[in-house]
């Protein structure tokens, strides 16, 4: 017990300054000469303390699977049906982007003719058929089909996660035992140590 408590340390870092030296304040237990059986008390409060925090926890972190298989089955039915709606808007945009095609490459390739005879020729005709064809091609590329967004399909893990970060991990343990500790007459010394950038 003694030698738990004389070895006991708690470490917070802390940055004395940007880019130089990094530093952590710990904190060493010295227990008083007598009053050991105050100080076994505290030991065996901690414990219990740490014991019921673990199990509240756990009993957390049960509930939080729970609620996410729940959440996640009725996420996965309405993704189920937005997949279903998907998959026939794709088909739609996929027959609109082949007539898209067609309509571009028959346009294009009309456009490279008359360019082309425009270019040596220099016929009116040509010239203006040339340019009415690049504001085709131009209005064309406006209105070329987009795809649907496909939906998100839920991930369990990632709900889970979400719903257990509400799970406290402390439950304010340290803080009583240390106020248990001085009560005993024990005493708690901060010190730092350098654990970066040291010279």
């Amino acid at each position: 017990m003694k030698k738990l408590l004389l070895t006991a340390i708690s470490a917070i870092p802390f940055l004395i300054s940007c880019g130089g030296p990094e530093f952590s304040v710990a904190y060493r237990y010295v227990p008083p000469k007598d009053n050991i059986n105050c100080l076994m008390s505290c030991d065996s409060e901690f414990k219990k303390c740490q014991q019921k925090c673990s199990e509240k926890r756990e009993k957390c972190l049960e509930d939080a699977r729970k609620r996410a298989e729940a959440i996640y089955q009725k996420e996965l039915n309405i993704y189920q049906k937005e997949l279903s709606v998907y998959n026939k808007a794709y088909t739609s945009y996929q027959r609109a982007l082949l007539d898209w095609n067609n309509n571009y490459r028959k346009l294009y390739k009309d456009y490279i003719y008359f360019k082309n005879v425009c270019k040596k020729t220099k016929d009116y005709y040509a010239c203006d058929r040339k340019y009415q064809l690049e504001q085709a091609l131009d209005t064309l590329n406006d209105t070329k089909p987009t795809p649907p967004t496909p939906p998100k399909k839920p991930d369990l893990q990632e709900i889970i996660s979400q719903l257990s970060s509400a799970c406290y991990t402390d439950c304010g343990c340290k803080e009583t035992y240390n106020t248990c500790f001085t009560s005993c007459g024990g005493k708690i010394v901060p010190y730092k140590f350098c654990v970066k950038n040291c010279k």
